[in-house]
């Protein structure tokens, strides 16, 4: 038996209560997750699973047979990560998750510069916005922007960031520009799908809410921006997104001098990568070659 694809398999069939699950993340069949679990328990001489029509629950023995499994997996991850480590041409597989709109805006164009630099590195890149289970989805390392939850995960700030309220310069001929919040009760606006009941301007020691008229909502940070360009409505969108338009002369920012806060509003954009004692030499030089490419500045254009 090969005793680390079982303990693999274990693992896996585990953390997921199923077989089929575990075969579709390991890349195998499901029946040879079942017999590694099966010479693993023939092995051992105790059952690892209670077993149903339709899923699996640890055994006494089996969730004290996990507790040390994962350890043994994770002892050798620390070895060959403190090994290649040493390695001067990091190499392998780095899979990244990031957020869409970010990707596309400064992710995507610095990738060929990355592998030109690296060459023996391949990426795979998952676009979502859903913050997935770094672990369990074999993640190397992600971006996130926002506050962090608490978690186990290691996170280094890439640089803090701003919202800015943007129209199209043609609405803003259409529309009076603003003195204060309020008086944006009335002007279309185009928004995100989550609430903006908690987003408030503050300047100096005024405090405003948001306020807006017809309203078009949209769950994707690019479609914001191009309804934004449209003169569809004034947005409120992060300026590593709308810098670049606004260098080009695409959109204007209305009231300046007002800062916008809010839980869903208030971000920074951080590397994200699972807790391991050693960061791979791969993850290493991709989280250096972004901060060299995009530096700690507010100026994302």
């Amino acid at each position: 038996m090969d005793y680390f694809a079982a303990l693999t398999a274990f693992v896996e069939a585990a953390e997921g209560n199923n077989f089929s699950r575990a075969a579709e993340r390991l890349g195998i069949k499901g029946s040879t997750v079942s017999r590694y679990v099966k010479d693993l328990e023939q092995d051992l001489g105790i059952a690892l699973f209670n077993r149903s029509t339709r899923t699996l629950h640890l055994t006494e023995g089996g969730q004290t047979f996990l507790t040390h499994a994962r350890r043994v997996l994770d002892e050798l991850e620390h070895a060959k990560a403190a090994t290649s480590a040493l390695n001067q041409h990091p190499r392998g597989l780095l899979k990244l998750n990031l957020p869409p709109a970010f990707a596309r805006h400064h992710i995507l164009p610095a990738l060929n510069d990355f592998r030109l630099r690296y060459p023996q590195i391949s990426v795979e890149l998952m676009l979502d916005n859903a913050q997935v289970n770094l672990i369990h989805a074999g993640v190397d390392l992600a971006i996130r922007i926002g506050t962090l939850a608490d978690s186990t995960l290691k996170a280094r700030k890439l640089c803090d960031g701003h919202y800015r309220l943007v129209v199209s310069p043609a609405f803003a001929l259409q529309h009076p520009p603003p003195s204060t919040p309020t008086d944006l009760a009335g002007v279309p606006a185009v928004l995100g799908t989550h609430s903006v009941s908690d987003i408030t301007f503050v300047a100096d020691s005024r405090v405003a809410s948001l306020m807006h008229g017809d309203c078009i909502r949209i769950n994707d940070l690019d479609a914001q921006l191009i309804a934004a360009r449209q003169g569809l409505g004034f947005a409120l969108l992060p300026d590593w997104l709308v810098a670049r338009s606004l260098k080009a002369g695409e959109l204007v920012v209305w009231l300046p001098q007002w800062h916008i806060q809010g839980v869903e509003r208030a971000f920074a954009v951080w590397f994200v990568y699972p807790p391991k004692r050693i960061v791979s030499s791969k993850v290493r030089c991709f989280i250096d070659f972004i901060v060299e490419r995009l530096g700690e500045t507010s100026d994302w254009a």
